[in-house]
């Protein structure tokens, strides 16, 4: 693979960097203080043509579908700059059974595309790519024939990856069957995640326990 940018950032071709010296703001400034929000539901929640609008279109949208949100979270939106709002449609991939080996293999997101429900979609395609690194050095080294090299990684890569997939889905809504998303199992699980948070925010042992848990599942490899 190779990079549009060098270790600095900066485009590699010419023009490109050319333009963006020219126009600032379509280059990602990063060096002050900003706010990314991202609102998100199931499909059905939005209008049908929510993935075409743009713009403010789409911020209207945002705020007809959280006009039972606190006011202070609904001017974030209102003060959004409406030229950097945009839709996003986000896919998961489904379990698939394992497949004859062949020189030709799968990682990351061509073989178990997840929703961001957990945030581990980058850390598991690393790991994919560290098995099959480890996996064809023992075949270059003449440990294991290369298709049982391959065989290897992708008997152990399917199992976890499609577990994350799983564990991604089932998390922070993203999945429509989702029981925040029913009546009253809706109302229950807002009022108990609300006060688990309300709770761990307020408990600095809590707050840290649940920052180590979270990046103690993102970095495993134990599945």
């Amino acid at each position: 693979m190779e990079f549009k940018w060098d270790e600095q950032g900066r485009p590699k071709n010419p023009a490109d960097k050319a333009l963006l010296d020219s126009w600032s703001g379509l280059q990602f400034d990063n060096t002050r203080d900003y706010i990314n929000l991202s609102v998100w539901s199931a499909h059905d929640h939005f209008p049908e043509d929510t993935h075409r609008q743009r713009g403010r279109q789409l911020l209207d949208t945002v705020l007809e579908s959280t006009r039972n949100w606190h006011p202070d979270l609904r001017r974030i939106v209102e003060l959004s700059d409406s030229d950097a709002a945009f839709p996003l449609r986000i896919a998961t991939s489904v379990p698939v059974d394992p497949w004859p080996t062949t020189t030709i293999t799968l990682l990351g997101d061509a073989i178990h595309t997840m929703t961001p429900g957990q945030g581990v979609g980058a850390n598991t395609a690393l790991r994919d790519a560290s098995l099959l690194c480890r996996e064809l050095t023992a075949a270059a080294r003449e440990s294991k024939p290369l298709l049982t090299a391959v065989g290897a990684y992708e008997a152990e890569m399917i199992p976890y990856g499609f577990t994350r997939v799983a564990e991604s889905l089932d998390n922070n809504g993203t999945s429509g069957d989702n029981p925040l998303y029913r009546p009253v199992t809706g109302r229950l699980a807002l009022f108990a995640a609300r006060s688990f948070f309300s709770v761990t925010s307020k408990v600095p042992a809590l707050r840290r326990k649940f920052l180590a848990d979270m990046y103690a599942y993102r970095g495993s490899e134990s599945v």
